[in-house]
């Protein structure tokens, strides 16, 4: 679980925030807290004032040190870190949100007025701005912050649902589609119909492409540089050993480049990883994949009416026994992945006997109307 301490001056503006879609299921399921304080309370000065006139002269309130630093230092814990909502901050993104989902104690303190007394810096790790842009306070830009954060958390969305988001690669997301297959003469494209899913994932990654090329030209050129030097590195006829490399997950480091001719490659890092770790992220990633088919399967086998429902589902387990054998064999074993097939199997049994009851019982109505 992950806790978002926002200290703030205008509480109710998260009231129905709070109160509405995903946020408040995971509020209710306990993946995240939230506890919103009003500063003002910390304050010691007559009418709990907080603000005053910036030294130096100039127009508006600056927000004072004494009780935003004492509501900080109340709710702050030994794994917590300190955000400042601000203008002048680091721009918010994807990478950002995922790397702060992995934090189990956020606090937010959003501005207000001209901004805060320079001295209130002392007291926070971070700067985050959600834009190039100025809002009147730092509430909203909290509020998508706790957004963006919430829905990396396990268990609040399925990870398919955010795996293929925009900026999750660098790429902008992939057009979908759903029922009716055509509307006012704009149809579903074929390759979706197609049922090859090999076919359908180079669609989507082209797709993402060419949003990214004509939207965001800046993400596409910085996703083009990342790229470079991007390798899989395997010698099992090695009988080189390393030493003297302490490895808990992984270890990088940079290799000697000297490589003369053209149409080899310069690899400008290496990094060596655990076998025990991929083994580790190899299972988490199967066993969330066929976590997300039985829902889907449970969903078709409750529904008499979905038979395209049948259809797509029965298709995705057929790729996930691919993906079994050809990409995860040699990482976890037949053992296992004999397991997992069976799990598969008994799904795909499901939905098979549930559409052949159902043609059974359309046969039989079929011939007892033409007996009449």
């Amino acid at each position: 679980m992950i806790k978002f301490d926002v200290l703030t001056l205008f509480p109710n503006m998260f009231d129905g925030f709070l109160s509405e879609s995903i946020i408040k299921r995971a509020i209710e399921d306990k993946l995240i807290k939230v506890d919103i304080t009003n500063f003002r309370d910390y304050s010691d000065l007559k009418n709990n004032q907080v603000d005053d006139t910036p030294y130096g002269g100039g127009e508006g309130m600056v927000l004072m040190c004494d009780p935003i630093v004492k509501a900080i230092e109340e709710k702050k814990k030994k794994n917590s870190k300190i955000i400042l909502m601000s203008p002048q901050g680091k721009r918010f993104d994807q990478k950002m949100a995922m790397d702060l989902s992995k934090e189990s104690h956020l606090i937010l303190v959003c501005g207000h007025y001209e901004g805060f007394d320079e001295r209130i810096k002392s007291f926070i790790d971070e700067e985050i701005s959600i834009g190039d842009y100025v809002l009147t306070g730092g509430e909203l830009p909290s509020m998508v912050l706790i957004d963006s954060i919430s829905r990396l958390v396990p268990g609040v969305i399925t990870e398919g649902s955010y795996e293929n988001d925009s900026f999750m690669d660098n790429l902008l997301d992939y057009p979908t589609y759903t029922k009716p297959r055509e509307y006012r003469g704009m149809k579903v494209p074929d390759v979706l119909l197609s049922g090859d899913h090999k076919k359908i994932d180079e669609w989507r990654k082209e797709k993402q492409i060419e949003s990214t090329k004509e939207k965001r030209p800046d993400l596409y050129k910085e996703k083009v540089i990342k790229e470079i030097g991007k390798y899989s590195l395997i010698d099992d006829n090695s009988n080189k050993s390393l030493v003297s490399i302490n490895i808990e997950d992984s270890y990088n480091f940079l290799p000697n480049n000297k490589i003369k001719k053209s149409d080899l490659a310069s690899i400008s890092k290496v990094m060596i990883v655990e076998p025990t770790f991929i083994d580790k992220i190899a299972r988490q990633n199967v066993e969330k994949k066929i976590a997300i088919l039985m829902k889907q399967a449970n969903i078709v086998l409750n529904d008499e009416t979905d038979d395209e429902g049948a259809m797509y589902v029965l298709g995705e387990i057929d790729r996930m026994q691919g993906l079994l054998l050809t990409q995860y064999a040699k990482y976890l074993g037949m053992e296992y992945v004999s397991l997992m097939q069976i799990k598969l199997e008994a799904l795909k049994n499901g939905i098979n006997t549930k559409m052949m009851a159902k043609m059974n019982i359309q046969n039989f109505e079929t011939k007892r109307g033409r007996g009449r």
